[in-house]
């Protein structure tokens, strides 16, 4: 057996490690060595995320069903953050077939859309997480999941028929406001890091205010996209952005009054849900 490295402590008891010329007891684990091939620690290093995503929207649902959270603004945008964080890593998930076999290898049998990946990463590492796990597979933050009426009011509907049809539009409904809450999100990031082209903000843009025309209130049939104060700046800067030459970018003047008014439009906005 090959003496001890000059690094090793003194023993203090009589362990001594079995002579197996197939184990090197003295053998340092490094990242590296832990996993067999990229795709194999790209997998693990996803999970790991997923797990953090996981048990941080955990303390974050218990403080909010606790009152310890009282900014609901604050809430859905960090909660829609980590929600849009998670679905993304879900999705690499299924980049190439290998991927897919390692994440198989690792959690037994997930299903095919990975549907099942919360239920199986908290019964392989002991993860309790009930909150978070809710809140992930729903895909809205609570804020929005407690929002029933945008479309039309239920109070309107009578009869089976209608209580679904009713039951339908809240659910489409809040599937609009998740939509445009994150694309206000998005547009805000981007411009905070410092994007200021036409080819980089104009489809973000475009993608918002599509979003907010789909939300649309109804009052004796007739319908009309919502309003709320800031809305109207949004159209304007679309319009900006669209005249701008492919090779002409924001001032970082304009880029603080459009995050400025951006930043109106969303409270507006929220404001209009309550």
């Amino acid at each position: 057996m090959s003496g001890l490295p000059a690094y090793a402590p003194t023993a203090t008891t009589s362990y001594t490690p079995a002579d197996n010329p197939d184990v090197n007891s003295h053998q340092e684990f490094s990242k590296s060595s832990l996993f067999s091939t990229t795709i194999h620690k790209a997998v693990y290093e996803s999970l790991c995320e997923i797990y953090s995503i996981a048990t941080v929207l955990e303390m974050i649902e218990n403080s909010y069903l606790k009152d310890y959270i009282t900014d609901k603004e604050k809430y859905t945008s960090t909660v829609m953050r980590l929600i849009n964080q998670y679905q993304m890593l879900v999705k690499s998930f299924g980049k190439t077939p290998t991927h897919k076999a390692v994440l198989s290898e690792i959690l037994p049998g997930i299903e095919e859309d990975h549907s099942n990946i919360l239920q199986l990463l908290q019964e392989t590492f002991r993860l309790h997480v009930p909150l978070a796990s809710e809140r992930l597979t729903s895909g809205v933050p609570a804020t929005i999941q407690q929002f029933h009426t945008v479309v039309e009011s239920t109070s309107e509907h009578k009869g089976a028929t209608s209580v679904a049809q009713a039951s339908n539009s809240a659910s489409a409904s809040a599937r609009l406001v998740a939509e445009a809450t994150g694309s206000f999100i998005t547009l805000m990031d981007a411009l905070k890091l410092n994007y200021k082209t036409k080819a980089q903000l104009h489809p973000l843009l475009s993608d918002l205010v599509v979003s907010l025309n789909d939300l649309v209130s109804k009052d004796n049939d007739t319908t009309t996209p919502i309003d709320f104060p800031g809305k109207s700046k949004l159209v304007g800067w679309l319009i900006k952005l669209n005249n701008l030459e492919e090779n002409q970018e924001l001032a970082q003047e304009e880029i603080d009054q459009f995050l400025d008014e951006l930043d109106g439009a969303y409270k507006g906005f929220f404001n209009s849900l309550e």
